[in-house]
């Protein structure tokens, strides 16, 4: 990404679009904000206007009607560090937030929706509070930055991950929770973390099973698991985990758009470990010389595997290594 950007600015350059381009790309990615505290408190930089808190946000209110909004974040933010506890904090706090939101700071917008879920059991719309935090994430994780003519710009959905785990945190039996989850999925497989992206489809699976997202969570999270197994294809492990997620997908959704799919990718998989079953037996055979672990493999390999297309060949090795072990041992 950061060589993206690099290439990007210096290709500007040369066109005569920078600085004002480099700007414009540098405001299009949103600053990360600090932590915010656990409690606001009263302090010489948030210094309230009125001697009250009814009157304070009657006075933030008006200056937000008036379209002076720079004003009234400063007054309701003053509101809430003056009088956290007071009824009007709420309704100052939430408005705080949504304003920030309507000016596109949409970071720093969801950190303070979250203040407000944090800090107020109370008194304030939570379905509405999640709807929007929900809305940022996904304008985060979707949102293309740096676009000039003939570009397309680039994606940062990993910064919308934080986001999304939030919410399922602060929800995880909301309406739209599966979806979030789901989405920790995409973004985790889309950065090629397939172990991370793994866990959490199989967190849609297990928690919301009756969701829409859940067949198709079954089926990425099989798929991460084939592509972990490729990138390691003489891990014996990855290989059967991989197998048992295809195979159970088949099971589960056998009429899915995926089902198709995932048939191919297991028995490709099946004859890869197939033939790594076949190439144990073949070890104590050849190799190691032990022909009583060479029986035993051949016989695990068949009863495993009786259409293999090496089965012909496992049976007649096995027969003529009986009937050696025989000989042995008369």
């Amino acid at each position: 990404m950061q060589r993206f950007f690099l290439l990007l600015l210096g290709l500007m350059i040369l066109c005569g679009s920078a600085p004002h381009a480099a700007g414009a790309i540098e405001d299009d990615f949103e600053q990360e904000f600090e932590e915010l505290p656990q409690r606001k408190r009263p302090s010489l930089w948030h210094r309230p206007a009125k001697d009250s808190p009814a009157e304070q946000l009657a006075y933030a209110e008006k200056l937000r009607s008036e379209g002076a909004a720079r004003k009234a974040l400063r007054q309701y933010r003053a509101l809430v560090h003056k009088w956290h506890d007071a009824p009007e904090a709420v309704t100052a706090q939430f408005r705080y937030a949504a304003l920030l939101d309507e000016r596109e700071r949409y970071r720093q917008a969801f950190d303070e929706y979250q203040y407000l879920v944090d800090n107020a059991a109370q008194n304030f719309d939570y379905e509405d509070v999640l709807e929007r935090q929900f809305r940022i994430a996904n304008h985060i994780r979707t949102v293309r930055h740096g676009r000039l003519p003939g570009l397309r710009g680039f994606a940062t959905p990993e910064r919308a991950l934080p986001l999304f785990e939030q919410i399922v945190a602060n929800a995880p039996n909301w309406d739209r929770a599966a979806e979030c989850q789901f989405f920790i999925g995409l973004i985790h497989e889309g950065e090629e973390s397939y172990d991370l992206a793994a866990a959490a489809y199989e967190k849609v699976q297990l928690r919301y099973r009756d969701s829409d997202f859940a067949p198709t969570a079954a089926f990425r999270r099989a798929d991460c698991l084939r592509r972990i197994a490729d990138k390691y294809p003489r891990d014996e492990e990855s290989t059967k985990r991989a197998l048992s997620a295809l195979s159970g997908f088949i099971l589960d959704y056998p009429a899915s758009p995926d089902a198709e799919r995932a048939r191919q990718q297991r028995d490709a998989l099946k004859e890869r470990l197939a033939e790594m079953c076949f190439e144990r037996a073949v070890f104590y055979d050849r190799t190691a010389g032990r022909p009583e672990s060479a029986v035993i493999a051949y016989t695990d390999f068949l009863s495993k595997f009786p259409t293999s297309h090496r089965k012909a060949e496992a049976e007649a090795r096995l027969s003529a290594l009986k009937k050696e072990v025989e000989n042995e041992e008369k």
